[in-house]
């Protein structure tokens, strides 16, 4: 009788069997392994993905206001021009309410005794060392000059008076010259005449100037 032994047949079956599992879950641990790696990368492009987009919508945002910005640009200049205007006639206001006032306090301390102009210090020790003809004097008897008529409109004056003599004239032609307050001080005439009252030889004087208000 032939016998025939199967058993080797078996093994090699079942050991073919056992390699084909392992190659089966190696394959599907590497699938995982992929699958999980893949998944990873998409997360991390997906979150730069979100971060572009914050910052792209806040460009646009800011694309936005700037395009709010120039649609009012032009009312905005408007505003700024109208603002301008009133300012500019605000202080002309003041310049208009405050400027005579100033002017008048000036011309008292012109003709006050012991009194003189409102001129720099500085610009008065300049004009002792290079012209001292110009520099007013300050012991000057301020009673030898009076003023008769006084008219200014628009910032130009005409003033006419009397003094006792050509030098009392020069004197307040002088301190009207260093006077911040005064500008383009020009005598128009003089003329020798009498004084009514006393009958005294007097000096009659036109000038024109300009104020600086």
């Amino acid at each position: 009788m032939i016998r025939i032994n199967l058993l080797p047949e078996a093994k090699r079956q079942v050991a073919s069997g056992g390699g084909a599992q392992i190659w089966a879950v190696a394959y599907l641990l590497a699938a995982f392994a992929w699958g999980v790696a893949l998944f990873l990368v998409y997360l991390n492009y997906n979150s730069v993905l979100q971060q572009w987009n914050a910052k792209n919508n806040e460009t646009q945002g800011e694309i936005e206001r700037v395009k709010a910005l120039t649609d009012n640009i032009g009312e905005i200049e408007q505003k700024l021009a109208k603002s301008k205007q009133l300012e500019t006639v605000v202080t002309g206001l003041q310049a208009a309410r405050q400027g005579p006032a100033r002017m008048l306090m000036e011309l008292s301390r012109i003709l006050s005794e012991g009194g003189g102009p409102s001129v720099a210090p500085e610009k008065i020790e300049t004009l002792r060392r290079t012209n001292p003809l110009l520099v007013f004097n300050p012991g000057w008897d301020v009673r030898r000059l009076w003023i008769e008529t006084f008219d200014e409109g628009k910032g130009k004056c005409n003033i006419a008076g009397s003094g006792k003599t050509n030098e009392d004239v020069a004197e307040f032609l002088r301190r009207l010259n260093l006077s911040d307050m005064f500008a383009k001080v020009t005598l128009q005439s003089t003329n020798a005449a009498g004084d009514a009252a006393s009958g005294a030889s007097i000096v009659k004087f036109t000038l024109t100037c300009e104020v600086k208000y």
